[in-house]
């Protein structure tokens, strides 16, 4: 008798749920405290709806830590930390905190001989391998570090952490750090340590002075696959770690139109908008990304942002040689009126320096770091990113950040004298968010787009308030075979579960390579034609062109929608070899519609593969629509089996379903 499979996956959730709540949380903090290992004493001091709080204290009675545990009645077993240090002392400083990690805590093994399986994703270094899948191994008696000393918090690594025991058991771990953290892991006498914090702690806090600390986000998975689970864990991303509109409701993913940098003329952004206008393309905000500010001063008209755009980063003046009347408002007046969304690049976080502000104190003391730490360049910061968000009524918010700032954070903590090792990264970070979360307050509208020389700083503070359109920097300009698909396809696939609303690139896609614009287009996509052969501000598309563009924008618009529901990995972890397939779906459970879509890549000498769709109900009738527009019903028992036949190497199949 065939089971349903809602009814299987239900059942094996509650009994996750169920094992989860046997064993409520209680956190632990670890550190050194002059000089000494200690792990402090906590005590639940409220508790305020779904949040308990917990203190800690040193035995001298100057350092404080309060941590939030945060529980959800729709997720049980998920818990979420913050965490804030500080002195208690109104007149002594505190003794020095080193080491310090913020969650602590010993997990119980099935045996003293059981090894752990790390599950992870890399990091963006700009590569093929962005974000692959990869593991390492704890076995007894050894250990195992994760950090990113860049201060990127997705550079080195990604900060969302499967800790496996066997099939069907493990431990998952986010981290909220957009800087340097640390993740440590001891299997010891038949227990997985688990230390999570920053990765460099070096300080005594001034009277009443406080620090922000990670957060972290823990759950455990008992009785489900990992792809079970991770399918649980977007849930969980969407309903509460997603950026939401001022009326509550989840922002949606975007298809941009983009006309590449700000180095452009008025005129040939609007040749490319009217192009996209007249040609009735599927898109919803028009991206102009870096290169329209800066003193006056000549530019390269036709490439993506010109070479010149980083020169005048922290001047946020419009450049006037290339935009005469000293704003962008003919761009913005003509977006609004035509009922699209205007995207505007932004890098607060870095001064050039040549730029007249590097030379003013305090900037000048700031090693070319924007530092929110300290107030009156916060203040200055805010101040002039809002005016210009408010004189253009910007609706998408980009914020890149192309530097590593931990050098400029151990140079600010020098500055101040000994023991302040970590204080400069805390002040940032929290002001970092602090600048998001005034924004969103000071424009209701607005959503928020989160760039690092690509995706280097998603974490899971930043995903609770940005999209990130701009996952991989390796996507900027055409590559030798199929990496960058093979690329985009992997980043869908890996990071979808921790990050929902995410996008490609398309400017390193050839016109008519439908496999390559499927392969990088996601929940989101970002189109550039402007870089194809300098199309439009160069020379006139052709209807043939024109054609294709409709095309791939109307898939990329339409199938959007659907990564606001559930999301289904199909195959196993994706890497960047070239000769696999690679699968996923999506499906939104109340309307009983979705998609699912298969790659069958270049070297794969498989040509058939069948795939088990969850969401499927078996006992239901289905209408199918695949990728070259023929229809037909079927019964959901041989949907919920969907066999793909892909005889040529170097293609996909794409059906999109719904109930009847």
């Amino acid at each position: 008798m065939r089971l349903n499979r809602k009814l299987l996956c239900l059942a094996a959730l509650v009994a996750s749920f169920v094992v989860a709540r046997a064993h409520a949380f209680e956190p632990s903090v670890a550190l050194k405290y002059d000089g000494v290992a200690t792990t402090l004493v906590g005590a639940k001091t409220s508790e305020q709806g779904a949040v308990a709080t917990w203190q800690f204290k040193s035995a001298d009675g100057k350092l404080g830590v309060q941590v939030d545990v945060e529980e959800f009645a729709d997720f049980p077993g998920f818990y979420r930390l913050s965490s804030r240090v500080r002195n208690l002392s109104d007149a002594e400083s505190t003794g020095l905190v080193q080491d310090l990690k913020i969650f602590s805590s010993r997990l119980p093994l099935p045996s003293a001989s059981s090894a752990v399986t790390l599950d992870l994703l890399r990091g963006s270094p700009c590569a093929p391998i962005d974000f692959e899948a990869y593991s390492e191994r704890v076995a007894p008696g050894s250990s195992a570090t994760l950090s990113t000393p860049s201060g990127r918090s997705s550079n080195e690594v990604s900060p969302f952490i499967e800790a496996n025991v066997d099939a069907e058991t493990g431990w998952f771990f986010a981290i909220g750090w957009t800087g340097r953290w640390s993740a440590e892991f001891t299997n010891a006498e038949g227990a997985l340590g688990v230390q999570i914090g920053m990765l460099k702690t070096g300080f005594q806090l001034k009277p009443y002075e406080s620090l922000l600390q990670p957060s972290v986000l823990f759950a455990t998975r008992t009785g489900q696959t990992r792809s079970a689970f991770k399918t649980i864990v977007h849930r969980f991303m969407i309903a509460h770690n997603a950026p939401r509109d001022a009326e509550g409701a989840v922002q949606a993913p975007i298809v941009a139109l983009t006309a590449g940098g700000g180095n452009k003329t008025p005129q040939m952004m609007l040749d490319v908008l009217n192009y996209g206008l007249k040609n009735k393309l599927d898109f919803d905000v028009f991206w102009v990304d870096a290169g329209w500010y800066g003193a006056p001063h000549e530019d390269e008209h036709y490439s993506n942002c010109g070479p010149n755009w980083y020169k005048y980063v922290g001047d946020w003046r419009v450049n006037t040689t290339t935009h005469p009347t000293g704003d962008l408002l003919p761009i913005a007046n003509a977006l609004h009126e035509s009922g699209k969304r205007f995207l505007l690049w932004f890098e607060p976080e870095r001064i050039h320096e040549d730029t007249p502000i590097a030379k003013v104190d305090p900037f000048n003391k700031h090693h070319g770091l924007g530092y929110y730490g300290d107030p009156r360049s916060f203040d200055y910061i805010e101040k002039t990113i809002f005016g210009v968000i408010e004189k253009h009524h910007i609706d998408v918010y980009r914020q890149d950040f192309n530097m590593d700032p931990a050098g400029a954070w151990d140079a600010i903590d020098a500055q101040e004298g000994a023991n302040r090792v970590g204080v400069a990264e805390a002040k940032h970070v929290e002001g970092l968010y602090r600048f998001l979360d005034d924004m969103r307050a000071r424009f209701p509208w607005i959503m928020q787009e989160n760039c690092a020389s690509g995706g280097r700083r998603i974490d899971l503070e930043m995903v609770k308030r940005a999209h990130s359109y701009c996952r991989s920097d390796y996507y900027i300009g055409q590559k030798e075979g199929d990496t960058c698909f093979t690329l985009g396809q992997n980043m869908t696939h890996n990071l979808t579960p921790y990050l929902p609303f995410q996008g490609g690139e398309t400017n390193c896609v050839p016109n008519f390579d439908d496999y390559g614009f499927m392969s990088v287009a996601s929940s989101g996509t970002v189109f550039t034609p402007t870089d194809l052969d300098g199309g439009i501000v160069k020379r006139e598309f052709s209807a043939e062109e024109t054609a294709w563009f409709k095309k791939m924008l109307g898939w990329a618009h339409r199938l959007k929608k659907y990564y606001m529901g559930d999301f289904y990995q199909l195959t196993g972890d994706a890497t960047a070899t070239d000769d696999a397939w690679c699968a996923w779906s999506c499906d939104l459970p109340q309307e009983g519609e979705g998609f699912a879509i298969a790659f069958r890549r270049a070297k794969s000498d498989v040509a058939s593969m069948t795939f088990p769709l969850p969401a499927i109900d078996p006992n239901a009738k289905y209408e199918l629509e695949f990728y070259d527009g023929t229809k037909q019903t079927v019964e959901g028992a041989a949907l919920a089996e969907w066999k793909v036949e892909l005889p040529t190497a170097r293609s996909f199949a794409l059906v999109v379903y719904k109930k009847l």
